[in-house]
């Protein structure tokens, strides 16, 4: 509503609307709308917005980092030598997962490259846009991957495993290495 209002009371005379950046950044600074009553309406009513507004970007980011490094720790737990997000985007990657496995494992029979920390609940709609702005991208650059949805999922979103995309709601406990596979193929070879 208080984008919606502010829009109408940036408007020109003509009709013409403001430019999205500008009115994003009067969004999370109010102190730049010229009518100072307004201005502290639309404070007020993005402080108390349970659902979009700064607080709650501010909360779900700090919980996605959370389960991030919760992730590494996972990995690092297992001895399994990774890189993540920022040491990739250092190395000139613009687009990547949280993780890359610098060696695949495989989790039920399928080889992840790389993992993605989602630390919410795979809905239809998040998945959907995930899949397109996210996960396919990563499948094309990286290879097959798993995606752990922290709070759970709808089930009868697993179905691209078969196209290399895992989902899970935990860190795998079943995780087969190429140490693993090694020894396997040592006794079977004996």
């Amino acid at each position: 509503m208080a984008r919606v209002i502010l829009d109408r009371y940036l408007q020109d005379p003509q009709g013409a609307v403001p430019s999205k950046p500008v009115l994003n950044s009067m969004l999370k600074e109010p102190s730049l709308i010229p009518d100072q009553t307004l201005a502290k309406h639309i404070y007020q009513c993005t402080i108390n917005d349970c659902c979009y507004g700064p607080l709650v970007d501010c909360i779900k980011h700090a919980i996605g980092q959370e389960h991030e490094v919760l992730l590494c720790d996972r990995l690092k737990e297992r001895n399994l030598s990774f890189l993540d997000e920022n040491q990739l985007r250092a190395m000139g990657y613009d687009k990547t997962p949280d993780i890359i496995l610098e060696v695949p494992i495989v989790v039920e029979g399928h080889i992840v490259h790389w993992i993605e920390s989602k630390a919410s609940f795979g809905d239809d709609q998040s998945h959907c846009t995930y899949l397109t702005e996210q996960f396919w991208s990563y499948c094309n650059r990286f290879g097959p991957g798993l995606v752990i949805y922290w709070y759970g999922f709808i089930g009868e979103l697993d179905c691209k495993r078969d196209r290399g995309i895992l989902l899970k709601e935990c860190f795998p406990t079943d995780i087969v290495t190429l140490c693993h596979a090694k020894k396997y193929i040592a006794l079977n070879c004996n």
